[in-house]
């Protein structure tokens, strides 16, 4: 996508050179396979992989550190380290919930400082005008943005409005956008009319009307028994080339593919085919008689917190400080008024990656009872007295819903009224902001459509996850039947948009 982004650019804006931080070696190989009249050799890249694979050549140097760490602005890179699970987390997080780091410290610090170095050098090589980007998963991404940002070198990082299948630039990888933000004040600071308000109006009433999700949604996939055998079935027909798998796994772990952020063929076909299909068949003959009842639901006062999937971007970026949801679970519990519960769903994605104790220690929280995973959150939190969030989009829903909200990290729309939404500073204020937020809410219709104008206004209806990802199992709804060329050429619009203000 950026490939041809960079290419459809070139006709419009002057790019003389481009730079490109290109990841995961085997799907790079597998790019240039199959498109042999790619540009990439016009391009200066910057694969990290190298960068991992020649850590163990690093001394750490921590006068260099320091003076990066001055250089850029920041007090510490832990947050830049935190942001790449595959460093930070285990070789199966992917699949399943692994936080026993494949590296030590010294190892990350390595990692570290040769990203900072060869970073430096591509922005020095390069002296980039803009640098484009999708959200931000990766320790290189993260101190590209740390590069740009004290350069003064303009940042568009491109993220799901979670409206439909708009996509919205920001100029930082942390929510908010600021165009949403700054096209959301000017509409506050005016009395003129809301631009786009039908279609914000058909949005807002939509989503009232039936189950929230947007272009980038994940379809729960069939899970019964034949099914999840039929799937099991087609990959051990792929697999009969069996030599060739194993050759791969060993060119990903030794040879010319080695790739230490690649998890290679066997996990991931261990994990999805055998291991998470009976972890969630045990799950469901343990836990499904303990989950409260959706029928059960208006008999409780009652909070409601979904737990966000591990890793993602909205725990390791917006809200680093809160990936322990069980003790983030844990102080909700102790910090609600009297009689009320708390009532907490899973992430649908989630399950079956967390070991069986996990759901056992948030039952073990005082007060607090789980409900299926794959219910629908509309009745969650139509019925519930306030949603808290870390940073998910449930919160997005509650507003849409008219109920209250308090957030814990950063979040798309957090500068909404503070009678819709709040934000936890901390942990301390939490019991009385849980009682300010239930007696003193108050719906603000007028504000929720500037806030979907300001979305739609400052982004560009896209085929992202679809057309331009490629990615199945997700919901396509809004997507119209646009090709790859007319993705690419409205991504190129907005973003020379977005370029010129």
């Amino acid at each position: 996508m950026f490939h041809d982004l960079a290419l459809s650019l070139k006709s419009d804006v002057d790019l003389s050179k481009v730079g490109m931080i290109v990841s995961h070696r085997r799907e790079f190989k597998k790019y240039k396979t199959h498109h042999p009249k790619n540009k990439l050799n016009e391009f200066t890249l910057l694969p990290e992989w190298e960068i991992t694979n020649d850590h163990e050549n690093i001394k750490v140097d921590f006068q260099l550190l320091a003076k990066y760490e001055k250089t850029l602005g920041v007090t510490s890179f832990q947050k830049a380290l935190l942001a790449d699970r595959r460093i930070t987390q285990g070789a199966k997080c992917t699949y399943f919930q692994d936080y026993q780091a494949r590296y030590t410290y010294y190892e990350q610090l390595q990692i570290l400082q040769n990203t900072l170095i060869q970073v430096e050098r591509l922005f020095d090589q390069i002296k980039p005008d803009f640098v484009i980007s999708f959200i931000c998963v990766t320790l290189t991404e993260y101190i590209a943005n740390l590069f740009a940002k004290s350069r003064g070198i303009k940042v568009l990082n491109i993220r799901p409005t979670r409206i439909q299948n708009y996509m919205a630039f920001g100029n930082d990888i942390i929510e908010p956008s600021n165009l949403i933000h700054n096209k959301y004040q000017e509409m506050t600071d005016t009395d003129d009319p809301i631009p786009f308000l039908d279609q914000a109006e058909e949005i807002y009433t939509e989503t009232q009307k039936s189950n929230y999700n947007y272009e980038g949604t994940s379809l729960r996939q069939s899970s019964s028994l034949i099914s999840r055998l039929r799937r099991i079935m087609l990959k051990v027909l792929h697999s009969v080339k069996i030599f060739k798998l194993i050759t791969t796994s060993l060119q990903i772990q030794y040879g010319h593919l080695r790739d230490n952020h690649d998890p290679g063929i066997f996990i991931p076909f261990y994990y999805e085919t055998i291991y998470k299909p009976l972890l969630r068949f045990q799950l469901d003959l343990i836990y499904r008689k303990k989950y409260v009842r959706i029928e059960d639901l208006k008999l409780y006062d009652y909070v409601f917190f979904p737990l966000h999937t591990e890793p993602e971007k909205a725990l390791l970026i917006d809200a680093p400080f809160y990936t322990n949801q069980i003790e983030v679970i844990r102080n909700i519990s102790y910090s609600l008024p009297t009689g009320t519960k708390l009532i907490v769903k899973d992430h649908p994605k989630s399950y079956g990656k967390r070991p069986i104790t996990y759901y056992q220690k948030i039952l073990d929280i005082p007060n607090v009872h789980l409900v299926d995973p794959f219910l629908p959150t509309a009745e969650l939190v139509k019925q519930s007295s306030l949603v808290i969030t870390v940073s998910g989009s449930v919160g997005w829903e509650s507003i849409l819903r008219e109920t209250p909200v308090i957030t814990l990290g950063n979040t798309p729309y957090e500068f909404l009224p503070d009678t819709l939404v709040t934000k936890v500073s901390y942990w301390e204020d939490l019991p009385e902001l849980i009682q300010e937020m239930i007696n003193n809410y108050r719906s603000d219709k007028k504000a929720v459509l500037k806030y979907i104008s300001a979305c739609i206004s400052e982004s560009v209806p896209l085929n992202y996850y679809s057309t331009l990802l490629n990615r199945s199992n997700i919901n396509n709804r809004f997507s119209d039947q646009s090709n790859w060329e007319s993705e690419i050429t409205k991504l190129h619009e907005y973003t020379k948009r977005c370029l010129a203000n």
